[in-house]
C-alpha cells in the first residue's frame, strides 16, 4: 500500500486499503506488485506495459471508488483497450475478459481472434458472428435478437432496442445509457459515448465512428444520412439502405451485403429506410404523436388546429418535429391550447405571457393557415401603449394617454395601411412615447405644467437632454395643435449627423470581390454583402426580397427590381441568387403555405424571412462591416448618376438621393476650398458651407 501510496500521492491510505481490499490480491500477488513498483514506481499513474494483472485490478477498483482521475487506466495488452478490468495475467501482459478466452482462427475471416461463438461453418470471431434470426416481440419482424426475452420482456431487434435509460455520468441528462469502455463504472448517453476515431468512408474526415458497415466506418453524419436516405440497390434493384458498395461503385443494400440486419421496412407504410421506435419510421411516429397532442381539442379548435396537424405530419424533416414536440416548450403550450377546446385568437393569444413560446405559437398558428395574419409588430406596439399609459400617474396619464394613442399609435396605423410597420419603426415610436412619459414627469419636478411652459423652460430640458430633441419637439408639436401650450414655442430640429464610416475604393472592391468569388462564405451572406456594396441596399430590403423579383432576360442576363425597375446584375452575383433560389435550405419546421411569399432568405417560421439581427451578427462575424460599405456605395452612386435616377433605381425617397448628392458635392467643395487656402487664394465662404447630411446617413 505504501508503494501505491507513493506513486499517486494524492491517495488516502484508508482509499487504497479499501481498493486492495476489494481486488482480493493473494499473498503472492501483492508480492509482485510490490516487486514491479519498486522498479516501476510511476505505473500508478502512467500504465506501464506489461503490468501484472493485480495491480490493474488495484488500480480498476480506485477508479470505481471514483479516484480515476489520480491513477492510471489499466491497458489490455491483448486488444489495447483502455479502462477494463485485465484479471488475466498473459506473458504479453494483463489482459481482459474477452482476451483471455482462446483465439481461433475464424472460418468466415481467417484471422487469428477471440472465438465468440461456434457455428456449422465453424468458430467464428465477434466482428463476423452475426445472431439467429427469430420473432421481434415489438416490431413483429424476423430479425436477428440483441436483447433476449426475460424478466418479463420480449425479444428486441436492433432496431427496437433502445439500450437501458439512466442518468449520463458526464452530462448528467436523463435518458438511453451505455456502460463505458474507458472509465469504469461510468454510464454515458449517446453525446458522451467515447468512440473510436476513424476515416469515414463518405465524407474522409477523422472522427468518432458510428458504425463499421460493409462500406466502411461511418461519421454521425453519413451514418444518419444513409440510414434515413435509402436508394435503389444495383444487385437486387430494390429501394433499400445503402450498406455497401459494389465492385462498380454502385450501391449495395444490407442484404446483399452480407448484413442482412440493416435492411430495416416500417411495419406500417413499408418505408425502407430508418425506424424511429417500435418497427415504425420517423413519419409514422410523427403522425401518432401529433394525433395524441390535438386528440383532447373539442369543438371548433378542433376543426382549427387541422391544417396545423396536417402541417406538422407532412414536415420535411419528421426527427426534427418530433425532438420540438418532446423538448420544445412552445409544443406544451399548443398542447394546453388544444386541451382548453377554446377557439383559437388572436386576442386569446394576446392574454397569454409575452414569452419566445407564446410569440412561436402565434407565427406557427399563422403560417399553416389556422389564424389571419396580422401587422405584428402593430400589435405590439398597442398592446405595449395601453400596459404603459395605464401604469403611469394620473397626471401623466392624462397628457401621454392621449398623445400615444391618438398621435403615435394613430399615425403608426396609417403607416402600417401603406406598407409593412417594421420593428424598427416601433421601436421608434416606443422611444416616442417614452420621451412624452419623461417629459411630463420632469414638467411635474419642477412645478410646471404645459398651460404654464416658457420657451426658457423647454431650451433648459432640451440641453440636459440633448438626444430627446426629436421625441420632445414631436411631442411639443402635439401640444400647440391641441392648444394645451403657448404656440410660440419652438423645439429646434435636430441635425442629422455627417456620415462619417466610409472605406476606401480599393477596400470596398476588395470585399465586394470576396462576397462574388469566396465560397467559403455563407451563400446568404455573399448576396447581402453584394448588394450592399452594389446597390447600397439596407439589410432590412434586402431580407424581404422574394424570389419573384429575379428575372432572367432572353440574353441571358439577370435582373433583379428593387422598387419598380429591374436592374442588371453582375453574372456572378445573379448565378448566387438563381442558386439560392433552387437551392436555399429553409430553417422552417414546416412547409409554408403555396400562397406564402417565397423570400430569397427564408426564414425559421413558415411564410417568414429571415431576421435582419441573424444577418447583421452574420455579417459582422465574416468580417463584411455593412454601415460604411453603404455609405460607399451610395457616394459612389450619386457622383455617378443623377440622384433623381438613383431613387427610382435604388427605391429610396428622391430627397434622400437629393441630399446624398448634396453632401457629396459639399465635401468636394471643401476639399477644393482647402486646395485653394493652402496656395494663398482667397477661400470663398460658399466653398465650405457645411451641409445638412442625408436622413439615415448613418445606415445600418
Amino acid at each position: 500500500m505504501s508503494r501505491i501510496r507513493r506513486g499517486a500521492p494524492g491517495l488516502g491510505e484508508a482509499e487504497v486499503r479499501q481498493a486492495v481490499a476489494s481486488a482480493k490480491l493473494r499473498p503472492a500477488e501483492a508480492g509482485s506488485v510490490a516487486a514491479f513498483l519498486e522498479h516501476e514506481p510511476s505505473a500508478v499513474t502512467t500504465w506501464v506495459a506489461p503490468g501484472p494483472a493485480a495491480l490493474a485490478r488495484v488500480l480498476y477498483e480506485l477508479a470505481l471508488a471514483g479516484h480515476g482521475d489520480k491513477v492510471a487506466a489499466p491497458i489490455c495488452a491483448g486488444c489495447g483497450r483502455g479502462g477494463l478490468k485485465l484479471s488475466t495475467q498473459r506473458p504479453e501482459g494483463a489482459v481482459c475478459y474477452s482476451c483471455r478466452r482462446p483465439h481461433r482462427a475464424c472460418s468466415a475471416c481467417a484471422e487469428q481472434a477471440v472465438t465468440w461463438a461456434f457455428t456449422e461453418s465453424g468458430p467464428v470471431c465477434r466482428r463476423c458472428y452475426r445472431p439467429p434470426a427469430r420473432v421481434c416481440g415489438g416490431c413483429g419482424r424476423t430479425a436477428p435478437i440483441v436483447r433476449r426475452s426475460g424478466g418479463g420482456q420480449a425479444d428486441l431487434c436492433a432496431e427496437c432496442y433502445r439500450g437501458p435509460e439512466g442518468a449520463c455520468t458526464s452530462c448528467g441528462a436523463t435518458g438511453r445509457v451505455k456502460a463505458s469502455k474507458a472509465l469504469p463504472g461510468a454510464r454515458l448517453c449517446r453525446a458522451c459515448q467515447d468512440r473510436p476515431a476513424r476515416v469515414c468512408a463518405d465524407c474522409g474526415r477523422s472522427r468518432p465512428s458510428m458504425a463499421n458497415w460493409p462500406v466502411g466506418p461511418l461519421c454521425d453524419t453519413c451514418y444518419c444520412r444513409r440510414r434515413r436516405n435509402p436508394v435503389v440497390c444495383g444487385i437486387c434493384g430494390e429501394v433499400r439502405i445503402a450498406a455497401g458498395r459494389t465492385g462498380g461503385g454502385s450501391a449495395a443494400c444490407g442484404p446483399c451485403a452480407g448484413r442482412p440486419e440493416l435492411h430495416a421496412v416500417c411495419t406500417r407504410c413499408e418505408f425502407p429506410g430508418d425506424l424511429y421506435s417500435a418497427g415504425l419510421c420517423a413519419r409514422c411516429v410523427l403522425a401518432d404523436r401529433v394525433g395524441e397532442l390535438l386528440a383532447p381539442a373539442r369543438g371548433e379548435a378542433a376543426g382549427q388546429l387541422r391544417p396545423l396537424a396536417e402541417a406538422l405530419g407532412a414536415a420535411p424533416y419528421p426527427r426534427s418535429v418530433l425532438a420540438w414536440l418532446r423538448r420544445h416548450s412552445a409544443a406544451a403550450l399548443l398542447a394546453g391550447l388544444a386541451a382548453e377546446g377554446q377557439a383559437l385568437t388572436h386576442e386569446m393569444l394576446d392574454g397569454l405571457p409575452r414569452m419566445k413560446s407564446t410569440r412561436y405559437v402565434r407565427e406557427l398558428l399563422v403560417g399553416t393557415g389556422v389564424l389571419p395574419a396580422r401587422q405584428e409588430n402593430l400589435a405590439r406596439l398597442e398592446a405595449w401603449t395601453s400596459s404603459f399609459t395605464g401604469a403611469l400617474p394620473a397626471g401623466q396619464a392624462r397628457l401621454v394617454g392621449p398623445y400615444a394613442r391618438w398621435q403615435i399609435v394613430r399615425d403608426a396605423r396609417r403607416r402600417a395601411a401603406r406598407r409593412p410597420y417594421s420593428s424598427r419603426a416601433a421601436d421608434a415610436d416606443v422611444r416616442g412615447i417614452r420621451i412624452a412619459a419623461a417629459f411630463t414627469a420632469w414638467l411635474d419636478h419642477e412645478g410646471l405644467g404645459l398651460a404654464e411652459l416658457t420657451q426658457a423652460d423647454l431650451d433648459r430640458w432640451l440641453t440636459g437632454h440633448p438626444t430627446m430633441h426629436r421625441g420632445t419637439r414631436a411631442f411639443i408639436r402635439w401640444a400647440i395643435s391641441r392648444r394645451l401650450t403657448d404656440k410660440h414655442l419652438t423645439a429646434a430640429a435636430p441635425r442629422w449627423p455627417f456620415p462619417s464610416d466610409f472605406l476606401d475604393t480599393d477596400e470596398l472592391d476588395a470585399q465586394l470581390s470576396r462576397c462574388l468569388n469566396d465560397t467559403g462564405l455563407p451563400r446568404e451572406v455573399r448576396i447581402a454583402g453584394a448588394l450592399s456594396r452594389l446597390y447600397a441596399l439596407p439589410l432590412t430590403r434586402i431580407v424581404t426580397l422574394t424570389a419573384d423579383r429575379y428575372t432572367q432576360g432572353a440574353n441571358g442576363h439577370g435582373y433583379l427590381t428593387l422598387e419598380r425597375n429591374p436592374v442588371l446584375l453582375p453574372p456572378k452575383l445573379a448565378r448566387l441568387i438563381r442558386e439560392q433560389i433552387t437551392g436555399a435550405a429553409s430553417t422552417s419546421m414546416v412547409s409554408p403555405r403555396p400562397e406564402s411569399p417565397a423570400f430569397l432568405m427564408p426564414g425559421r417560421v413558415p411564410g417568414r424571412h429571415r431576421s435582419v439581427n441573424w444577418l447583421y451578427t452574420q455579417m459582422r462575424e465574416h468580417g463584411l462591416p455593412v454601415r460604411p460599405a453603404r455609405n460607399t456605395a451610395m457616394i459612389e452612386a450619386v457622383t455617378r448618376l443623377p440622384p433623381i435616377v438613383v431613387a427610382d433605381l435604388f427605391g429610396i425617397q428622391p430627397g434622400t438621393a437629393d441630399s446624398w448628392a448634396r453632401y457629396a458635392n459639399a465635401s468636394w467643395a471643401a476639399y477644393l476650398a482647402a486646395r485653394r487656402d493652402d496656395t494663398g487664394r482667397t477661400v470663398r465662404s460658399t466653398d465650405t458651407a457645411r451641409l445638412h447630411g442625408p436622413k439615415g446617413a448613418g445606415g445600418e
